[in-house]
């Protein structure tokens, strides 16, 4: 069980990072070596990742592993990480990228420079409107309006592109107004709730 876990943990990092880094390399030329770091869950980690002829070395910690990618169609990818392949679907809002792959579903976010954190909290939605990052079936509802949430406290259930995806309250608040309702299908954009008094 543990093997398997660690190998999926692995091989979602792969996945998300060589597919940002695919669509850069289109645009700036051969991938050298490029460290990435993200959050994941409480957690941040980090990804070296190294162009080696057709495929890419990625280093988790202590660990490197050889990795090929092929991109049949946008939005998936196919991946080698030694003798095991494996299907990915990624898709991007922002900073976060959400990689559904092994039959789980992860958000990662792009760790930013304090100074660039500071300006996205200052511009970014904090107590507000939270939209759906993209077109999906609202699964489940999880807040009620009047409810106090935590940061991070998940208040929607979304499925997209066979993603389970998230919504997660960028700040401590009251929620203030629900427009959803499990079963809806949202388009992108679409205000799903809203929090009063969010603390940054």
């Amino acid at each position: 069980m543990d093997r398997r876990h660690a190998l999926a943990h692995r091989a979602r990092a792969t996945c998300q990072l060589v597919a940002e880094r695919r669509s850069i390399r289109s645009e700036s030329g051969p991938l050298m070596k490029t460290e990435y770091s993200y959050h994941v869950g409480d957690e941040v980690r980090t990804v070296i990742v190294e162009r080696t002829g057709e495929g890419f070395d990625v280093t988790v910690g202590d660990a490197t592993f050889e990795v090929r990618v092929q991109r049949p169609e946008h939005g998936k990818l196919d991946l080698q990480v030694g003798d095991r392949r494996l299907r990915a679907h990624v898709a991007s809002d922002g900073q976060r990228r959400y990689v559904a792959l092994a039959g789980q579903t992860w958000e990662l976010e792009r760790v930013q420079p304090q100074g660039k954190r500071r300006a996205a909290s200052s511009t970014g939605p904090g107590a507000g409107a939270l939209e759906a990052s993209m077109p999906g079936l609202v699964l489940d509802v999880l807040v009620g309006e009047g409810d106090a949430v935590e940061r991070g406290q998940t208040l929607v259930l979304l499925e997209a592109m066979k993603m389970e995806l998230r919504i997660t309250a960028p700040a401590s608040g009251t929620v203030a107004k629900v427009h959803c309702k499990a079963g809806d299908v949202v388009d992108r954009g679409q205000v799903l709730v809203e929090i009063a008094g969010g603390d940054t």
